[in-house]
């Protein structure tokens, strides 16, 4: 039986986004694989300790290309002859032909006016490369996987659909103290998740919570820009719209715990984790039914067409004015959240992986 490398270079990044799943889907491979099989988790240098990912103990093998692209394209293939090589982050060597490769979207070709600069020239570049070298390639939904058919970066036959765990948001005790600070009381707000980015259709909830809201809720953006930057596009908030800058993980836990409803507008996502996250802390979801929304959120969340901003409204306000309806669709966010764990994914993962060593 040959050996398992796994591509460790997001290690030297703050784990967020897909570099936090790399670390899950890291953390949950190498416990299945390391008493059947030898393992590495090769870095290009050393990274933070992580006390909640305890199996994540990297081997540093830093190269003469230092430890950017140049290790992963260079370094890696070398130091990885011979073994099965995982890449979590969507990009893997070209030079390794033994290797599987998570790629996690096709947003790059779905929306490129939102990617701009030599990383997304690269990305639409290199990922049919990647995708059509690559043993398997796996990704987060079957959205996902229908996109990376369709743009000819893998082909169908090779494509396995790994859903995200979600779950790890539970792993940071809620800051409650973020509330004080923002002048926030709990459930006296619908909360959103901030970004610029054309497909994520922030100006949808805006123009639907323009009016004031029932008992005066306000409309929380967490994360992201402040309100110039949406002016600038042209999406101007709504006056009761506050704006919070970035937020950790515990102090989101909190938001999301304290928000009477979450709204997710994005037009596209391969998997889109914050919805299942807020389910988790037992917030009721409207989301747009787009993208992988409606295989992620399943019937567990109140999914309206993506660009219209009257039905973000009549939902909203729904959750907000019917105490029944709120129950429900709360405790069918947390079953449908409960469904989702990294536990799962990890054996999903395991099962696609193992029958190649």
């Amino acid at each position: 039986m040959r050996g398992l490398d796994i591509n460790g270079k997001f290690l030297d990044a703050p784990l967020n986004g897909v570099h936090r799943t790399a670390a899950e889907f890291s953390e949950q491979l190498i416990q299945r694989a390391l008493h059947r099989v030898p393992t590495r988790l090769l870095s290009p240098r050393i990274s933070p300790a992580r006390p909640e990912f305890p199996h994540l103990r990297p081997r540093i093998a830093a190269g003469a290309l230092g430890p950017g692209q140049g290790w992963e394209m260079g370094t890696l293939p070398w130091l990885a002859r011979g073994n099965l090589l995982m890449n979590f982050c969507n990009l893997a060597p070209l030079l390794h032909g033994n290797s599987l490769v998570m790629i996690h979207d096709a947003q790059t070709f779905l929306y490129p006016q939102d990617y701009s600069g030599r990383q997304a020239a690269a990305y639409r570049r290199l990922l049919p490369w990647i995708g059509q070298r690559a043993r398997r390639v796996l990704t987060v939904s079957e959205f996902a996987r229908q996109c990376l058919i369709r743009f000819r970066i893998a082909p169908a036959e090779r494509v396995h659909v790994v859903h995200n765990g979600t779950d790890h948001l539970l792993k940071e005790p809620a800051d409650p103290h973020v509330l004080a600070r923002l002048g926030l009381t709990d459930g006296g707000y619908v909360l959103a998740l901030g970004s610029a980015k054309g497909y994520k259709n922030m100006r949808a909830v805006f123009d639907a919570l323009r009016d004031p809201l029932p008992s005066g809720h306000r409309l929380v953006v967490a994360g992201g820009p402040g309100p110039d930057t949406y002016r600038a596009k042209g999406w101007e908030p709504p006056a009761h719209a506050l704006f919070t800058g970035f937020v950790s993980d515990s102090e989101l836990r909190a938001l999301y715990t304290g928000a009477s409803v979450f709204l997710f507008p994005s037009l596209t996502e391969g998997f889109g984790l914050p919805p299942v996250e807020a389910m988790h802390c037992a917030t009721p979801v409207v989301a747009a039914q787009a993208g992988a929304m409606p295989e992620v959120c399943a019937d567990a969340a109140i999914l309206v067409p993506p660009q219209d901003p009257a039905a973000y409204r009549a939902a909203t306000c729904a959750l907000l004015e019917d105490e029944a309806l709120h129950a429900r669709m709360t405790t069918a966010g947390q079953t449908r959240a409960a469904q989702l764990t990294w536990k799962a994914a990890g054996q999903r993962l395991w099962d696609v992986v193992q029958p190649l060593l």
